[in-house]
């Protein structure tokens, strides 16, 4: 069950600037659940449970790292900068900076699959190391970390070179969370004289065409279109309700 890649906890707590007084935790976090599922001999704990408490220490660290960066900012944008911050995309990148791809041990299947490159898996992974240094050291500890892999992202967002507000990127979050392809845009008209056109876009995800939309720029029409299709697919989502 060994991988091209492989789990190597000294290298992996240089990343992370924290030796582990469990290391089991570390070893742990980066078990996938397919890898415990594959073992013959025993099967190992893995990272599941890890994840979700990891997702509770993140959501409080990010927000309270919010309200001292941006502590004059109304209630509504630092409700879209802590999604833009905990988004699986933003997540996948912190991940793969860390090199946590690399030490993450995964069943056959998953590693045939790509699953090192799974935005998803990156993501919970990253979780996962955080509720264990949570575990391991402190709330101290996991928030030493979340600033210092943070920092880069809250300057941007501080000076405008992160966009909270694109629908575009949201709706790519969505889809790559549940792993489905990326949603693609095409013009299908434009109409109008040249100083005042109007561009038609149509979305499609997977082949099926999920929103039509309208704009004064093309980037326009596909931000509108990636709205629309967002709502559509959460609507979509949610169960009906009981009669």
């Amino acid at each position: 069950m060994s991988s091209a890649k492989g789990f190597d906890r000294p290298s992996l707590e240089k990343a992370l600037g924290s030796e582990f007084v469990q290391p089991e935790l570390l070893e742990r976090a980066l078990t996938h659940k397919s890898f415990a599922h594959e073992a013959k001999d025993h099967r190992p704990a893995h990272n599941e449970s890890l994840e979700f408490l990891g997702d509770a220490v993140l959501g409080f660290l990010v927000t309270d790292l919010i309200y001292r960066s941006f502590p004059t900012m109304n209630e509504g944008r630092q409700s879209k900068i802590k999604a833009h911050l905990v988004s699986t995309v933003t997540l996948s990148r912190i991940s793969g900076q860390l090199g946590l791809p690399d030490h993450m041990r995964l069943g056959k299947g998953e590693e045939k699959t790509g699953g090192r490159r799974k935005m998803a898996l990156r993501a919970n992974a990253l979780e996962a190391v955080l509720a264990a240094i949570y575990l391991d050291r402190g709330i101290e500890a996991a928030r030493e970390l979340t600033e210092r892999l943070y920092a880069p992202f809250v300057e941007a967002v501080r000076t405008g070179r992160a966009d909270v507000d694109d629908a575009k990127t949201a709706l790519q979050e969505y889809l790559q969370a549940r792993e489905r392809p990326l949603a693609t845009y095409r013009v299908v008209a434009e109409a109008g004289p040249e100083h005042k056109k109007t561009f038609y876009v149509e979305l499609f995800v997977e082949g099926e065409r999920l929103a039509t939309a309208s704009g004064a720029t093309k980037k326009q029409a596909e931000l509108i279109a990636a709205r629309e299709a967002l709502e559509f697919l959460m609507r979509q989502a949610q169960p009906p309700d009981p009669e």
